[in-house]
């Protein structure tokens, strides 16, 4: 690593490095596409114009729905300089500028990663410190359409980069150390609440500082002080200048914002280790298992290493503050985890430590090649670092532009990931099944197609740039046959791991299919010309049921993996009393999903139908196993019980059924009823039953 070039050549190197990631960085934007969180954020982002640029008579981004939904809990800056500039600009696509205005932020935490390093150990360290936060292709991937994460990040390792700056220099302060220091502080907390963490470590390092310097015993702590104080005020009011809802009560409410986003209040249901959770329900070692399988080896080797030898390679580059970067990076991760914040898609939430976690892996790099005196053995050392680079790096470059769904080696790969973990997340590769759909086959028609997708917002956005106009319609993946359309374009979120691993997604129906590693993200379909699954559930909603079951056959003959339609025919044979047929569908169906909840649940009904009320307990069971949240599964496991006599246990399950989920109520009280019918309790029978026939009231 150490190149044997001057400082001058290295200096023109990292410069040039910086201006050539720019220029890439300006060109790969376009193929990004719109996030889970790009719609909301700039609906955010144009009540903050508003409100601002009416000054505060347009009340919209502090009441109503946007404060209903925390969203304007969120700190103003990025989202409402982005309408801002839209409003002035008047881009044809607006989340395309808005993307851009992502990327610079990106960028930005490129830039001041790199200077930082520089500043630690020379620009050989901040050339390297650029090179290795390229390599993290979560963090690459998100750096172009992320409005929250990336945009926090480069805030977050700017401000620790001024504090340093500011530290170093405090027995002889300027201005516009102090300045800057204010400024940055203010970026962060100006786009999420958290940068008041940053607040707190000044705090924290000043007084370490000024005890290892010994400076109160000497007239220089008030200048510091005095320094401290305005640095502190130009963050905090600087953030508050595009926060509405700070506005209102500048006190009151960016510590309300702080005590509520501290636990998200968020319910969402996620793979984890191949199992369906909600995110009130994460283990706690949720985030140290993400960041051991998310995250590149060379970066989980370095800052591991890095961070137990930081007394080493302080006293190597002859620099006291490489305790406070590494503090900056960890104690975020181990508060997170002790808070038990709520956390959800990865590592999305905790992108803002890579950045010092970089600079950590960079120093730790140096010092071992510094360190090592045999040739041998140094070369050896960097072609080992070069190596676990290029693992990510191949990823990368394979899978363009869906870098952010890489998984390491220790995970195996996203090949083993998938079905156990989440994948694209955040709806990335939807815009290139939307830009295949529309090349491929919207362009070769004269009339306009109706499209679904379980992505409504990103594609109702593309339908207002697309050169071909097309009709977006949503609908969920597994509930397909319940709309007519003509082409679909779905990613597999929410659905279960054995739906994913056993070929239910991305359907028989695909066309193109969006891949990373030869794992589906995104799945293009064409509907079948005939209909027959949609008239099948047209027929069976108007109950002639041999219409139905005519329909249906012939879907699942032309698609034989749809879940959904197997799902139907089992209900319409039970329906009819066909128990032969009706096992054999359902068979079909939980061959491609044991876990499914309608197609579990129906399985337990013909199962209990039939009198086998072990194997009905054992389909709730495994269910519940599956999803320990899924109340329906309480509900049937309650009846199943009842039938094989275990009445106290069929009664404690149905009423925590009721209790987690209250709209199942009337059903839990027929449940109950029967239960305590079948228990020969006559009179507690007939009160749930008058219940449930009144709506669920009065017990």
């Amino acid at each position: 690593m150490n190149l044997n070039l001057s400082d001058d050549i290295l200096k023109k190197i990292f410069w040039m490095l910086l201006g050539a990631i720019f220029i890439l960085m300006v060109l790969y934007t376009p193929q990004y596409g719109i996030t889970g969180d790009d719609v909301s954020q700039h609906n955010y982002g144009k009540a903050v114009w508003a409100y601002l640029s009416t000054f505060g008579a347009d009340k919209t981004v502090v009441t109503g729905k946007l404060l209903e939904n925390t969203q304007t809990l969120y700190g103003g800056f990025f989202d409402g300089a982005a309408s801002m500039m839209i409003s002035v600009l008047h881009p044809k696509d607006e989340f395309l500028f808005r993307h851009y205005w992502v990327m610079v932020f990106g960028f930005l935490a490129f830039l001041a990663t790199g200077l930082f390093a520089r500043e630690l150990g020379g620009w050989r360290a901040g050339i390297i410190s650029v090179i290795l936060l390229f390599f993290i292709p979560r963090f690459f991937g998100e750096s172009f359409n992320n409005p929250k994460d990336i945009p926090f990040a480069a805030g977050y390792i700017l401000a620790v980069y001024a504090m340093y700056r500011w530290l170093k220099n405090i027995e002889n302060l300027n201005w516009k150390h102090t300045l800057f220091m204010g400024f940055a502080i203010a970026l962060c907390l100006s786009i999420r609440i958290g940068g008041l963490l940053l607040v707190a470590y000044l705090g924290l390092f000043y007084a370490v500082v000024v005890w290892q310097k010994k400076m109160f015993k000497d007239g220089k702590l008030s200048t510091s002080i005095k320094h401290l104080v305005v640095a502190g005020l130009c963050g905090y009011f600087g953030a508050i200048l595009w926060w509405p809802y700070a506005l209102e009560a500048p006190l009151s409410h960016p510590l309300e914002a702080l005590k509520i986003m501290s636990s998200y209040p968020i319910n969402i249901k996620m793979i984890f280790e191949g199992h369906r959770i909600d995110t009130s329900q994460l283990p706690g070692y949720y985030l140290p298992k993400w960041l051991s399988i998310g995250h590149p080896l060379y970066l989980l080797l370095g800052f591991i290493a890095g961070t137990l030898l930081i007394i080493n390679i302080s006293k190597k580059f002859n620099n006291k503050y490489l305790w406070m970067i590494a503090f900056t990076a960890l104690f975020p991760l181990i508060y997170i985890v002790y808070n038990k914040s709520t956390l959800y898609d990865g590592l999305r939430h905790t992108l803002f430590t890579v950045p010092p976690m970089i600079i950590i892996c960079t120093m730790f790099f140096i010092y071992v090649f510094d360190v090592i005196r045999n040739n041998a053995v140094r070369y050896a050392f960097a072609s080992l670092v070069i190596f676990l680079v290029a693992l990510p790096a191949r990823f990368m470059f394979a899978n363009h532009p869906n870098e952010y769904v890489y998984f390491n080696e220790i995970e195996g790969g996203i090949k083993n990931a998938y079905g156990i973990y989440e994948t694209d997340y955040y709806m990335n590769s939807i815009m290139q099944g939307y830009k295949w759909l529309v090349a491929n086959e919207l362009s070769k028609s004269k009339e306009s197609a109706i499209v679904a997708s379980n992505c409504a917002e990103p594609l109702v956005e593309y339908a207002k740039v697309s050169p071909v106009p097309f009709r977006p319609m949503y609908s969920r993946f597994y509930q397909k046959n319940q709309k007519e359309w003509n082409y679909a374009i779905y990613y597999g979120r929410f659905l279960d791991r054995e739906q994913l691993q056993h070929g239910y997604f991305p359907s028989s129906m695909a066309i193109h299919v969006v891949k990373a590693d030869g794992v589906p993200l995104c799945t293009v379909l064409k509907n079948d010309p005939e209909r027959n699954g949609f008239k099948g559930y047209t027929a069976m909603q108007q109950n002639d049921l041999p219409k139905a079951l005519e329909y249906f056959n012939k879907a699942v003959t032309k698609y034989p993996d749809d879940l959904e339609i197997w799902n139907y025919m089992a209900l319409i044979y039970r329906n009819m009393g066909r128990m032969p047929e009706a096992q054999q569908a359902i068979d079909k169906a939980m061959a491609i999903s044991s876990v499914d909840i309608q197609t579990a649940n129906i399985a337990g009904e013909i199962a209990m139908q039939g009198g086998d009320f072990n194997k009905a307990s054992k389909i709730y069971g495994d269910l519940i196993e599956e999803n320990a949240e899924m109340a329906e599964a309480y509900l049937g496991l309650g009846k199943a019980q009842a039938g094989l006599g275990n009445f106290a246990m069929a009664i404690d399950n149905v009423k925590h059924a009721i209790e987690m989920e209250p709209q199942l109520t009337p059903q839990g009280y027929m449940a109950l009823a029967y239960i305590y019918n079948k228990k020969g309790d006559q009179a507690t029978a007939q009160k749930y039953y008058n219940a449930a026939k009144s709506g669920g009231g009065g017990q």
